[in-house]
């Protein structure tokens, strides 16, 4: 028989809250920072193929944390969506407001109508012809879109010493750090590992090797203006 036969739509929804922030705890978070030339997109990584920031058309990146399975689904369908929008019109009208609205209603059906939530979150992010024109979009696992500026994060759940969630610690920790969104490439990286850093362990570092990071970079002279940083170049601006 449904379970939803003997529980009322309130605790239903609590329960699902629940199973999703147990998971998003378990899984590492993705930070987004703009800065002076473009939009950085970083996580802990430790994976060499499961990539947790994609590119999905010229200007445009997805992040996503959780399940695998599932932010990949979303990854997938945001590309078609995009390839198929650029084909049909111009490139030039894919944005990332469309897509986040598109991963948008497909989180917020699965929250409410499936039984089981979609134990992920996700990040879309375009860079604009100019800074004022960037726009990074927080899609919650519940459905619900958030714009944001200068910096984000997604996965924002952690458990503290006592076995409690903390929420939104990486975006507490970034707004003490007075980010303008104009620094440097190498300051917004280090803002960004700081973070990543503060909500683990105390005295637990992350590696080099275990940091993705990818940069939408305005000063790149063509459409796709992703590039992903290898690890002689993450660990140079980190030294910096």
């Amino acid at each position: 028989m449904d379970i939803t036969s003997f529980i009322s739509p309130k605790q239903l929804i609590e329960m699902k809250r629940e199973i999703v922030e147990q998971a998003l705890a378990r899984a590492n978070p993705i930070v987004a920072l703009e800065y002076k030339d473009g939009i950085v997109v970083m996580a802990e990584n430790p994976s060499d193929t499961l990539n947790k920031i994609s590119e999905i058309y010229d200007r445009i990146v997805f992040a996503g944390t959780g399940v695998f399975n599932d932010y990949e689904r979303l990854r997938r369908a945001g590309v078609q969506y995009a390839d198929l929008k650029g084909f049909s019109y111009s490139r030039k009208d894919v944005k990332a407001r469309s897509l986040a609205s598109e991963f948008s209603n497909i989180l917020g059906d699965v929250f409410m109508r499936q039984q089981v939530p979609w134990e992920v979150e996700i990040l879309v992010v375009e860079l604009g012809e100019t800074p004022t024109d960037n726009r990074l979009y927080v899609i919650l696992y519940s459905g619900g879109l958030v714009e944001e500026k200068r910096f984000c994060a997604i996965g924002d759940i952690v458990r503290d010493k006592e076995g409690e969630l903390r929420r939104d610690p990486l975006r507490t920790k970034l707004k003490s750090m007075e980010l303008k969104g104009d620094e440097p490439l190498e300051k917004a990286l280090r803002a960004g590992y700081d973070a990543l850093i503060s909500v683990k362990q105390a005295g637990a570092r992350i590696a080099p090797q275990n940091l993705e990071i990818v940069v939408l970079d305005r000063t790149v002279v063509r459409e796709r203006k992703m590039r992903r940083l290898a690890l002689a170049e993450i660990e140079q601006l980190l030294s910096a």
